[in-house]
């Protein structure tokens, strides 16, 4: 009993910052994520999870995020272009992308955010020149994400 309400809770960890039910399965010893998701202790535990957490949200998340875009790395996003399909998507990093798509004729896109944007909100909450704490240029950052265009052939 006590095992498995620590991996329902281990589950709703993962789900809560990964938003991906298969990755929070495999980290929490389940099978499928889905058929978890369903569970009605599971869907209170992720009610009471997000409540909390959105009173605790604080200026040091919001730091962290916009770091995280502002300097993600750009290696393994080029690596599944040029991999062939090889490489499990699920365990690279894929931050400063915003979007992947194979083209008709073969060739990849890669988008990837807007980092002068993520820099740009980083240091107006990092320098108190914001006064709702940088969280309207943060979430401005990822709804401009795109901007950034690379191509690989």
């Amino acid at each position: 009993m006590a095992e498995t309400m620590e991996q329902e809770k281990n589950f709703c960890r993962t789900y809560l910052h990964t938003m991906n039910p298969q990755r929070a399965a495999e980290a929490a010893g389940y099978r499928d994520g889905y058929s978890v998701l369903k569970s009605k202790a599971v869907r209170e535990r992720l009610e009471r999870m997000r409540a909390s957490a959105s009173t605790q949200i604080q200026r040091e998340d919001i730091v962290r995020g916009l770091c995280e875009l502002a300097f993600g790395r750009a290696n393994d996003a080029v690596g599944l272009a040029l991999s062939d399909g090889e490489r499990d998507a699920g365990t690279l990093d894929l931050s400063a992308v915003s979007e992947f798509k194979v083209t008709d004729k073969g060739g990849v896109e890669i988008r990837f955010i807007d980092r002068i944007r993520a820099l740009e909100a980083l240091w107006g909450l990092l320098e108190g020149n914001t006064t709702d704490g940088g969280a309207a240029d943060f979430f401005r950052a990822l709804e401009d994400a795109g901007n950034t265009e690379a191509q690989v052939k």
